[in-house]
C-alpha cells in the first residue's frame, strides 16, 4: 500500500488549499462542535451479497478532534470473509477528512477528504477519491439533523494485475440525516452519489444505534452499494450492487 500511496497524485489538492485558505479569514461558525476528541468503536456480526461473498466479521471504527471551527476526522471500515475455509479481508474503506466551519459565509463547511477503497469483488484492485464539498445544515434542531453537500474531485482508480491505472473527475453530492428518536436511540441516513466519466456510485448507508449502558451501544446498519458500470473481461463479470447488513457493538468516546 505504501507503494501505491507513493504514485497517488493529488489534483484537487491545490484546490482545498485555496479554499481553506480563504475559509480561515471567514467568521466563526454558527455552533460549533463540541471541543476535544471523539471517537466510536465497533466490532461484530455482518452478511454480504452482491459483489462480496459472505461475511462474517466487521468492524467500523472512526474518530474526530475538534478544536474551534476546525475538525479533523478519520474513518476505517473493513468486513471479513470467510469462503471454503480461506479467511481474509473483501473490503476495506479508510478516509481522512479535514473540515471548516462558517458564521456568515454562503455556506456553513467545507470539507475535504482523501479516500481509500479496497474491494476484492467489484473488479477494481483499489482506488482513491479526492473531494472539496461545499455543505448546508438545511435542518439542525436538537432531535433533528440534515446536511447537504456538494463538490467535486478527482479518482485514481488501479485494476487488478497488469491492467494498469486510470484517472478520471469526479462530482460528488451527498445527504446525511439523523432522528434522535428517544433519548439514547437515534436513525442516521447517508446516501452518496459520486459520478465519473465511466460511470456512477451510490451508496445509501441506515442505521439504529441504541445505547444499552453508559457509553456502549448496539447498532443495526444496511449499506446498499450500486456501480452503474464495473471492469469486465471475457471469464468475469461483476454484479453492479451489493449490501452489507450489520449488527455491531460501538463503544463511544468523548
Amino acid at each position: 500500500m505504501r507503494a501505491c500511496l507513493g504514485r497517488l497524485r493529488l489534483p484537487g489538492a491545490a484546490g482545498l488549499l485555496m479554499v481553506l485558505a480563504v475559509a480561515g479569514h471567514a467568521s466563526a461558525a454558527k455552533r460549533l462542535p463540541q471541543p476535544g476528541w471523539h471517537g466510536a468503536f465497533g466490532a461484530g456480526f455482518s452478511s454480504s451479497s452482491g459483489l462480496a461473498l459472505t461475511t462474517s466479521l466487521n468492524s467500523t471504527d472512526r474518530i474526530r478532534d475538534n478544536v474551534g471551527v476546525w475538525s479533523y476526522g478519520a474513518n476505517l471500515s473493513y468486513n471479513y470473509f470467510s469462503y471454503n475455509k480461506v479467511a481474509g479481508v473483501d473490503r476495506l474503506l479508510a478516509t481522512l477528512k479535514v473540515q471548516r466551519s462558517f458564521r456568515s459565509a454562503p455556506v456553513d463547511f467545507v470539507v475535504g477528504a482523501v479516500r481509500y477503497d479496497r474491494n476484492l469483488f467489484d473488479g477494481y484492485n483499489h482506488y482513491f477519491v479526492e473531494t472539496v464539498n461545499a455543505g448546508r445544515k438545511v435542518i439542525d434542531t436538537r432531535r433533528v439533523h440534515l446536511d447537504l453537500e456538494a463538490g467535486g474531485g478527482a479518482r485514481q482508480n488501479f485494476f487488478p494485475g497488469s491492467g494498469g491505472s486510470q484517472d478520471e473527475p469526479v462530482v460528488d453530492l451527498a445527504m446525511h440525516y439523523v432522528w434522535h428518536m428517544r433519548p439514547g436511540t437515534r436513525f442516521s441516513e447517508r446516501v452518496s452519489v459520486m459520478g465519473t466519466p465511466s460511470g456512477t456510485l451510490v451508496t445509501s448507508t441506515s442505521g439504529v444505534t441504541t445505547t444499552l449502558i453508559f457509553d456502549l451501544a448496539l447498532k443495526f446498519s444496511e449499506q446498499v452499494i450500486h456501480y452503474t458500470w464495473l471492469p469486465s473481461t471475457a471469464l468475469v463479470h461483476y454484479a453492479r450492487t451489493t449490501t452489507f447488513t450489520t449488527l455491531n457493538l460501538i463503544y463511544h468516546l468523548g
